[in-house]
């Protein structure tokens, strides 16, 4: 058998990869026609004529190279993205999210009560020493995703994180309590009756507004006055 990578290398050309990752393409295509001048060997053809004829079947090797380049060229970009979003925005924002969570879970076991403020019947809880230490929070989001060479909306993203999160929690809760309500008959005895009764109310909307004022809307404030220096900085080159 002839030096199959030598031949390879030559009809391939420079492939304007990585040495190392030439080398592993080189391999895998060695092999792979090896293979296949061993298969045409057991039908009886010589050793000679079934190495060429297997090398004749890849057929326009500058179209083969250029095909080669491309498909490593988008999955070495793929992978940038990817590895690039992670550290400048997915790792700044659950920093951000378990600072913010682990700091009210602490106050919390300290005793630490929240305050509450009442408005039409409807108790609002203000945790301020948590809300206080937020925007030490939102700068350390945004100083990480900075650091890592993230643009001024990824550092922004990354210091909202917390209140994101909550505002999510918010939107699916409704629909969470419809499927409860929905699944109410399943609890039904032999006659009929409903075993437990979830009377379904809809809760005032002065309520919902204030919820989302207090875990929403004042914390993305305090994350937000952390992060503004951090948003003014020059952009960091990734």
């Amino acid at each position: 058998m002839p030096d199959t990578r030598g031949l390879l290398k030559k009809c391939l050309g420079e492939l304007g990869l990585a040495p190392h990752r030439e080398e592993e393409i080189l391999r895998e295509l060695a092999d792979h026609l090896e293979d296949h001048a061993t298969a045409l060997e057991a039908r009886g053809i010589t050793d000679e004529q079934a190495f060429q004829e297997a090398l004749s079947g890849v057929g326009d090797w500058p179209k083969f190279r250029e095909e080669i380049h491309r498909a490593e060229t988008e999955e070495a970009t793929m992978n940038y993205q990817v590895t690039y979003r992670t550290k400048v925005l997915w790792l700044p924002a659950l920093g951000a999210l378990t600072l913010s969570s682990g700091l009210l879970a602490l106050f919390q076991f300290l005793g630490l009560v929240p305050r509450f403020y009442w408005l039409s019947g409807i108790g609002i809880p203000f945790y301020l020493p948590w809300l206080i230490a937020l925007p030490a929070i939102g700068a350390v989001a945004a100083f990480w995703s900075q650091r890592a060479g993230g643009k001024a909306v990824h550092r922004l993203l990354a210091a909202l994180a917390p209140p994101i999160g909550m505002l999510g929690t918010f939107l699916i809760g409704p629909f969470i309590g419809l499927l409860i309500y929905l699944l109410i008959p399943l609890f039904s005895d032999g006659a009929g009756h409903r075993r437990t009764r979830f009377p379904l109310h809809a809760p005032p909307m002065i309520g919902v507004f204030l919820m989302l004022a207090s875990w929403v809307l004042l914390p993305a404030v305090g994350l937000l006055l952390g992060a503004v220096p951090f948003l003014r900085s020059h952009e960091a080159q990734s």
